[in-house]
């Protein structure tokens, strides 16, 4: 796992059911989920050729509610311009089982799409952002409008225009809303702010964006920007995650490397922004996100766990294909120092070993999140949108990542947690401190782990998120750990023997 703890001050300048088998083309090589999914919209079924563009929410009232682009005509099957419904499902029992389709906005001969729906906290409402554009005549433009529910998504007012409120003078060439959830910020002096991601391109200059509304989505304001000035970075379609200190983290499809997917490696496809001010500029510009290897396709954030509400530790997810070369195997990563660093490849979770594209992802606890994807067989990652809920178990133990779970824990208190984490596969224990009170503010934290008969290993230093991961192969052997935080310390004896 690529993981590396951030000294004091570095993270300031940084910011169901079982599954339906698809099978596969003869003498396709298909990784194994570690999941099983549900199916939530097909192709050629509900009165469209096929559903794209996924993204999801949890309403109040506990339903999740999946929204799509429904497509028909265009110059080719599931084509990005024609005749498209924003559409939408439901599901009353955590995504076991879905609802009928509803249409949100119906077509009428246009594109209705990029949907991304804000849940506001503690009512009925709903805040759906969407784009529109004409069929027939597409330089009328990219149309950025919003909807609005406020009965948890059973009816919907007629979509208003963004246009000139968003600042512009008329309707870009290209835009996008999202296409994932937006947030609303709960802390700091922005409290209650909606947030959402929105790309553009005016005189062929391509600018990745943050919208922010005061007023629970009812009048909207385009805030930070960051426009393109070389061929290396083109960021596009925005995921925002708040962070546990109230910065947004902005996380983006670097589409410069469409026509060379590969270059370095695949890790020049991920971007990432800050905004330390609730979405109204950026405090770090967009850089590359070197640990994710994705290809150039849109990828989701979300927030799993943190702290200071109820968490036992911090962690954010990120969910996209995996390869460089094709969209597919969709993986979801972990980020245990808000989002500074992510677990790689071999460590992610592995959702849907085929095909696979866009994502969004919604929190259902403090231990576990779902996650909507476009799947299919080799070469159709489009045929189906699914549904997965994913737990903390299933990404792996916190730090040690994937192959780990945890098998003892002991607290310091209110400054953290030491973790105890096994890995069947291998032998080997880990251990990790997870901090608590003083996340994000690097103070002495360590965390140790003995095998029976060999040296004692030590992680020890001025962390702000957590130390280790200390390893080491314990299998039938007696092991003592523990580890530092706060000014506490833990010691266990020798023991899980076994």
């Amino acid at each position: 796992m690529k993981i590396t703890r951030l000294a004091q001050g570095l993270l300031a300048g940084l910011l169901g059911c079982a599954a339906v088998a698809v099978p596969a083309a003869v003498g396709a090589s298909v990784a194994s989920a570690d999941v099983a999914s549900t199916l939530v919209f097909n192709k050629n079924t509900e009165g469209h050729d096929c559903y794209r563009i996924p993204t999801i929410v949890k309403a109040n009232n506990g339903d999740l509610l999946a929204f799509a682009e429904g497509r028909n005509g265009g110059a080719s099957t599931c084509a990005d311009l024609g005749e498209i419904d924003l559409v939408m499902k439901r599901s009353t029992d955590g995504g076991k089982t879905w609802s009928a389709l509803a249409t949100v906005i119906k077509a009428n001969g246009d594109t209705k799409g990029n949907p991304a729906p804000i849940v506001i906290p503690g009512s009925n409402r709903i805040v759906l952002l969407s784009t529109m554009q004409c069929y027939t005549n597409p330089s009328c433009g990219r149309i950025p409008r919003v909807s609005i529910s406020e009965d948890n998504g059973k009816t919907w007012g007629a979509p208003r225009v963004l246009t000139t409120e968003l600042g512009f003078a008329s309707a870009p060439g290209w835009l996008a809303t999202g296409p994932s959830h937006g947030i609303v910020l709960t802390r700091g002096a922005h409290a209650g702010r909606i947030v959402a991601g929105m790309s553009y391109t005016i005189s062929g200059k391509n600018t990745g964006s943050l919208v922010y509304s005061d007023d629970q989505g009812a009048t909207w304001h385009r805030g930070a920007t960051d426009t393109s000035t070389s061929d290396l970075m083109n960021p596009q379609e925005i995921s925002v995650t708040e962070l546990k200190d109230g910065r947004i983290y902005a996380a983006a499809r670097n589409d410069a490397n469409s026509d060379n997917k590969c270059v370095s490696d695949g890790t020049h496809n991920r971007a990432f922004a800050i905004s330390s001010d609730g979405g109204a500029t950026f405090s770090s510009k967009f850089a590359f996100a070197t640990d994710l290897v994705t290809p150039t396709v849109e990828g989701s954030t979300a927030r799993m766990s943190a702290t200071d509400t109820g968490g036992k530790y911090n962690r954010i997810v990120f969910a996209a294909p995996s390869t460089c070369d094709r969209r597919k195997e969709l993986r979801i990563h972990s980020s245990f120092d808000e989002g500074a660093n992510w677990t790689g490849t071999a460590d992610s979770l592995l959702v849907w070993g085929q095909d696979a594209a866009y994502s969004d992802m919604v929190q259902l606890s403090q231990s576990s999140v779902g996650v909507l994807f476009e799947a299919g067989p080799e070469y159709h990652a489009n045929d189906t949108i699914r549904y997965a809920t994913v737990t903390d178990t299933a990404l792996g133990a916190p730090a040690c990542g994937g192959g780990y779970g945890v098998i003892d824990q002991a607290s310091l208190g209110t400054a953290g947690t030491v973790y105890l984490s096994y890995n069947a596969s291998n032998g080997q224990n880990c251990v990790s401190t997870m901090k608590n009170d003083a996340a994000g503010t690097a103070t002495a934290t360590s965390a140790f782990l003995e095998v029976k008969g060999s040296s004692r290993i030590t992680d020890s230093g001025s962390f702000s998120y957590f130390a280790g991961p200390v390893e080491a192969a314990a299998a039938d052997k007696c092991v003592q750990w523990g580890g530092t935080a706060g000014g506490q310390t833990y010691t266990s004896a020798f023991e899980h023997c076994g």
